[in-house]
């Protein structure tokens, strides 16, 4: 035979005749050949019997319900992982606010205290007759702007009197600075650090317009090195401080005339304060250096200034370097657009295109270059550029000059070998401090980039956990016990800040597979208890997917909170880790200048019970622990042997015994207490109890611990002795 016929339906069953080339089929007569396309068959149609098909219906359900649980299972592991890590993540994130609050209030305590402490150097330095002058540069040098408003802040409260007017030596207004010989240099220099900008910047814009002529090259530099909000605000107190008159009209005043056409009309568009600010990059970069190149090296004589001012005036600096960098990768170019705007232009046009062409950084550098270089040094150039910028940015520019001028000649190659030798007396000390000096803060960023800087942190943290994130991964982990430290999906480090890698607990637990014995393990002996079966399954498979749907949107709902709770958490613990770094770089700064004010006050004849007491009763414990420990080092005796043999007549007594207190160890402190409560005749039950009932299990273990070791004996041993009997 060459084909079978099935007995039940009379359907072709495969032969292996089929796959022999020329080999004739006949069933039910019809014929084909076996070279044509053969079709598999059909399974076999369902029987008739009602049991049969019931049964078969209950085998299928049974399959689609086994599916069914298993994708139950996957998503119940899911939510369950989301909901746990989402609910650590809230628990982490209320940690991190608390001791974030914690160091912010630290921060600003000790920031406070660096400032207050200032206040009073400064004040010491100035009073009297004569100044001292490293010590009052020491101060003003060495702190940023942030701190030294808070310093201005205090001094004037309790001095009545601004820093700036204290450094100025005396009561001035502002025009009484445009004399050439008001101030030295260093004054001025140190005038400059302790000035609002725009104060600073509205006086400097005064002098560059008052007597004769007009101080161009200042004037450029002042309009070329301003934000536009900055140049504003020195336009607005310009008005306050000399009687209402505009800046902008008394620049374009000064600036314009015969011979000075296309410079005033440069300096025109500048106090506009509008240049370009928003760090969008143009498309046309390159046609915008080909026109700079057709307006000027490329004619043969003169060139078209306007194209110059329409293109750089305005441009932000990341524009202008752009353009610069195009220019030079021009066919036609052989200079780049620096060079050939000296060899084109002249007088000080050119000098006002060159500030825009250059960076304002490079732009600074050359300032101080040029004030050094050839005969006579400009002293007043360096003491603006240095003293209107702050610390960062004069590390910035000290590491930046001895790059830009390595090639030069000693001493121009070296700024700091080169200050040593064009400045002199303080000056020359106070700008080698300014290069030198160490920041409180272990750092020169300001407070005000703590917060941008935490949160590009996080977006970056975020967007590389949305990257990471995988549904089967936290499938698998949703059937882990989740009992432990945080556990973020495909992440290995989770923590900036130490410490917050503790144990939290799963309030969810283990999916377990619903009971389905009714369904799965009992077998219909007749037509309806086989349909009640069936609508059970289909009832159970409902059931399911139901909540399999459910487990999946909550799963789902809940990926938008993990997602923003670990960026919340992510932003806090770099904000953290930020002021903890900063509060122990303050914490030791402080505590080392503490320790030398004790030391001043105590040193020689007599004591100076207003500093000593000054110092230690406006620190913390910690802080009071930290100068205890530098003081014991450096001198060999303990704060609390300083005060008990300095302190004596009317500090006798309440304020000793309070010293004694604040200054001594908690532990020695708690065995010292106990003894004093327990010793002689009769018991001070009252500070017994007090120290017995306040204290935590191990803060009584240590004083317990001490207190045997000095007295030989155990707390229990003399509680029991002074508190037994009648």
């Amino acid at each position: 035979r060459s084909c079978d016929v099935h007995p039940s339906h009379s359907r072709l069953i495969w032969s292996p005749l089929t796959a022999i080339p020329g080999a004739c089929c006949v069933a039910m007569g019809c014929f084909f050949s076996a070279e044509d396309q053969v079709v598999p068959l059909d399974e076999p149609e369902e029987s008739d019997d009602p049991m049969a098909k019931l049964q078969a219906k209950i085998a299928r359900l049974r399959a689609e319900l086994k599916g069914d649980m298993s994708k139950l299972k996957e998503s119940a592991q899911k939510w369950r992982y989301m909901s746990t890590t989402v609910g650590k993540l809230a628990h982490l994130n209320d940690q991190f606010e608390n001791d974030l609050n914690d160091e912010a209030n630290a921060h600003a305590a000790l920031t406070y205290h660096i400032a207050d402490q200032d206040a009073i150097d400064i004040y010491e330095a100035c009073k009297g007759f004569g100044t001292n002058e490293e010590k009052l540069g020491r101060v003003i040098l060495g702190r940023m702007k942030e701190t030294i408003q808070l310093t201005d802040e205090i001094y004037q409260k309790r001095h009545k009197r601004t820093l700036e007017d204290q450094v100025r030596g005396e009561n001035k207004t502002l025009l009484g600075m445009l004399g050439a010989d008001s101030l030295s240099h260093y004054g001025r220099f140190l005038s400059y650090r302790t000035m609002p900008q725009c104060k600073r910047d509205a006086l400097l814009f005064r002098r560059c317009v008052s007597g004769f002529g007009c101080s161009d090259k200042i004037l450029v530099e002042l309009l070329s090195t301003r934000t536009n909000d900055e140049l504003r605000a020195a336009a607005e107190q310009y008005a306050k401080s000399f009687d209402g008159e505009d800046m902008v009209e008394r620049i374009m005043k000064e600036t314009g005339g015969f011979g000075k056409k296309w410079y005033g009309k440069w300096i025109d568009t500048l106090v506009e304060f509008d240049r370009d600010e928003s760090g969008e990059m143009p498309d046309d970069i390159e046609d915008k250096a080909k026109q700079l190149y057709d307006a000027g090296a490329a004619k043969w004589m003169g060139c078209d200034e306007q194209v110059f001012i329409d293109i750089l005036c305005k441009a932000s600096e990341e524009t202008c370097a752009a353009i610069a960098e195009a220019y030079e990768n021009l066919e036609e170019t052989k200079r780049s657009l620096a060079e050939d705007v000296e060899k084109k232009m002249g007088g000080d046009l050119e000098f006002a295109v060159l500030a825009r062409v250059r960076n304002r950084m490079d732009f600074l550098a050359i300032r101080l270059h040029k004030a050094c270089k050839g005969w006579g040094t400009d002293e007043e150039c360096i003491c603006r550029v240095l003293g209107c910028i702050d610390n960062l940015e004069v590390r910035a520019l000290h590491a930046l000059y001895d790059e830009m001028f390595s090639e030069e000649e000693p001493p121009l190659n070296d700024f700091k070998a080169l200050v040593n030798k064009e400045l002199s007396g303080s000056l020359a000390e106070a700008v080698i401090h300014c290069l030198e000096c160490p920041p409180p803060k272990g750092h020169w960023h300001p407070k005000t980039t703590y917060e941008p800087s935490a949160t590009a942190d996080a977006d970056q943290f975020r967007a590389d956990l949305e990257e990471k994130f995988d549904e089967e991964k936290a499938m698998l982990l949703g059937g882990t016990d989740l009992h432990g430290p945080l556990k973020l999906c495909n992440v290995d480090e989770h923590f900036l800040c130490e410490g917050y890698d503790f144990d939290l607990c799963c309030v969810h637990e283990m999916h377990q597979d619903p009971d389905m014995s009714h369904v799965f393990e009992c077998e219909p002996e007749d037509v309806p208890a086989a349909e009640k079966l069936i609508m059970a399954l289909e009832g159970q498979i409902s059931q399911v997917r139901q909540d399999t749907e459910k487990n999946n949107m909550a799963a789902e709902g809940a990926k938008a909170m993990y997602y923003d709770r670990a960026h919340s958490m992510r932003c806090k613990d770099n904000h953290l880790l930020q002021l903890c770094s900063d509060n122990t770089e303050m914490l030791e700064f402080c505590a080392q200048r503490d320790a030398e004010t004790v030391h001043e006050a105590v040193d020689g004849w007599g004591t100076n019970e207003d500093k000593l007491i000054r110092v230690l009763c406006s620190l913390t414990k910690r802080q009071l622990r930290r100068v205890d420990e530098i003081y014991a080092e450096k001198y060999g005796k303990t704060l609390r042997e300083v005060t008990d043999g300095e302190l004596g007549g009317l500090f006798e007594g309440s304020f000793k015994y309070f010293m004694k207190c604040a200054i001594t160890p908690p532990a020695e402190l708690d065995a010292e207490l106990l003894r004093e409560s327990m010793k002689g005749l009769g018991t001070n039950d009252t500070l017994l109890c007090e120290i017995v009932c306040t204290r935590s299990n191990k803060e009584l273990q240590d004083a317990k611990a001490l207190f045997a070791e000095a007295e030989g004996k155990s707390v229990e041993e003399w509680v029991e002795g002074d508190t037994s009997g009648f």
